[in-house]
């Protein structure tokens, strides 16, 4: 019997329908607006299986889809056994921790799976398929809407995609809300402000890429409203949503991710580069020296007792830094494989809490923790064959609003990889980090097909 939400089914229905007139408008038309827009705190309940979310009814489908429809397209990778190899890695954490059908059930419910859906979506239907440029205005499109609706909870401090989708939907597992400086960090459809700000970091880079496509084509046929083109105002949505987020994290990652992109934008490319890494070697050096500045307060504030009175962002800092001294011990004691990849949501198995550290706020420590060594290599390695595929495609690139497109990727990369130092990855950013993974790895190993065409092509003709 059906608890909680049945009308999650109604996504899987629309998906299944639109499938019959292509895979790849079933990706854009319905599994986008899905995972962008609707809310993640509605799950579909039923005895025995593990819940499902309005994503996951509709990525499920599709992911077989594609890999049926469009195996063709598939070149094998050493990427392709590090995704995998994370999933398995994640089941059998779960399978010598708990048991065998705890861990068939955990596969679905924390995602491994989904990642690896994702991956293969990520890998099928974009390149191959000549859906870049539609992709990334469809993403980039729906983020920026996101962007200027969520202007209404940063005010009102209601969330309207809640607000409106409870009226169809019951039984929400609302996170609550959280401030910071006085205001309401905005999260709109995502699990929360951080993961907010992830998912706004992902759609910036690609709207920054639009942008300057755009641009490169004089503006031909781009829409206008209210006398701005479309890429313009996705970027300021975006930038407008990732603002109100108040994470740091994202804030950061995008500040860092753009000194990568904006090397792709420029005539001169080298002298782009040096000044991309000066800086990032001076905003590396300041960090550093903040990270010993926090690790001796919280080395204070853990000698006196809690007895420190610091402001939020002392805190909060203090808080992150000395988290890989706390849980580096319990990282060691769970071995290769970790305490349990669901550690975090199961309450049977569950690695040693220390107080006052109620989460990990660190998405390497955490993997570490649950997933043990194993499982923080995995991800390590899937992140560097995407820089190594970016590199590759930036060197054989021969049209500027591809090379453009490569560094916008690599910044988003780089970005994300910065962000999980304060953050765990979760929700819709966890489907985009591996969907974008499988994205990186489709990119062409030659000339053989331009992914980004002028609106306009001419042939000379012989008659």
């Amino acid at each position: 019997m059906l608890q909680s939400n049945p009308m999650v089914l109604v996504f899987a229905i629309i998906v299944i329908v639109k499938l019959r007139q292509s895979v790849e408008s079933a990706m854009l038309d319905v599994f986008l607006p899905v995972l962008l827009l609707m809310p993640a705190i509605y799950s579909l309940r039923i005895p025995g299986a593990p819940p499902l979310s309005c994503t996951d009814v509709v990525i499920i489908p599709l992911a077989v889809a594609a890999f049926f429809c469009r195996s063709y397209n598939w070149r094998f990778q050493r990427a392709d056994l590090w995704v995998v190899g994370y999933a398995i890695a994640g089941f059998y954490t779960d399978f010598t921790n708990l048991d065998f059908k705890t861990a068939i059930y955990n596969v679905i419910d924390p995602g491994f799976l989904v990642g690896v859906f994702a991956y293969f979506i990520g890998k099928l239907l974009i390149e191959q398929t000549g859906n870049r440029e539609k992709f990334a205005e469809r993403l980039a499109v729906l983020l920026g809407a996101v962007g200027f609706v969520s202007v209404i909870e940063f005010v009102a401090k209601k969330d309207p995609f809640v607000v409106i989708t409870h009226r169809f939907f019951a039984n929400p597992n609302y996170g609550g809300d959280t401030f910071r400086y006085g205001f309401l960090r905005v999260k709109g459809p995502f699990l929360g402000a951080e993961e907010a700000g992830i998912v706004f970091l992902v759609g910036f880079f690609l709207a920054l890429w639009l942008w300057f496509l755009n641009r490169s084509r004089k503006n031909v046929g781009e829409p206008r409203y209210l006398g701005l083109r479309r890429s313009t105002l996705c970027v300021g949505g975006i930038l407008l949503g990732l603002f109100m987020t108040l994470s740091r994290g994202p804030w950061l990652g995008v500040a860092v991710g753009y000194l990568i992109a904006r090397v792709g934008m420029v005539k001169k490319t080298r002298l782009a580069i040096i000044v991309a890494l000066l800086l990032l070697t001076a905003g590396g050096v300041i960090v550093n020296r903040r990270v010993v500045e926090y690790s001796k307060i919280a080395n204070q504030e853990a000698a006196s007792g809690g007895g420190i009175a610091l402001d939020e962002s002392t805190s909060s800092a203090t808080y992150r830094t000395r988290l890989y001294e706390v849980f580096e011990p319990v990282a060691e004691e769970g071995g290769l494989f970790g305490w349990s990849a669901t550690a975090y949501q199961n309450a049977a198995v569950k690695y040693p809490e220390v107080a006052p550290f109620g989460s990990i706020d660190n998405h390497y420590l955490f993997v570490w923790v649950a997933q043990g060594k194993v499982g923080l290599t995995l991800f390590i390695l899937i992140a560097a064959e995407g820089a190594i595929a970016l590199v590759r495609a930036i060197l054989r690139s021969q049209q500027t609003v591809d090379t453009c497109f490569y560094f916008c990727l690599g910044g988003m990369l780089a970005g994300l990889l910065v962000v999980l130092f304060t953050v765990y990855l979760n929700g819709q950013g966890y489907t985009l980090f591996f969907l974008c993974s499988g994205w990186i790895q489709s990119l062409p190993d030659d000339d053989w097909a331009l992914r980004s065409a002028p609106p306009f092509a001419f042939r000379r003709v012989f008659t």
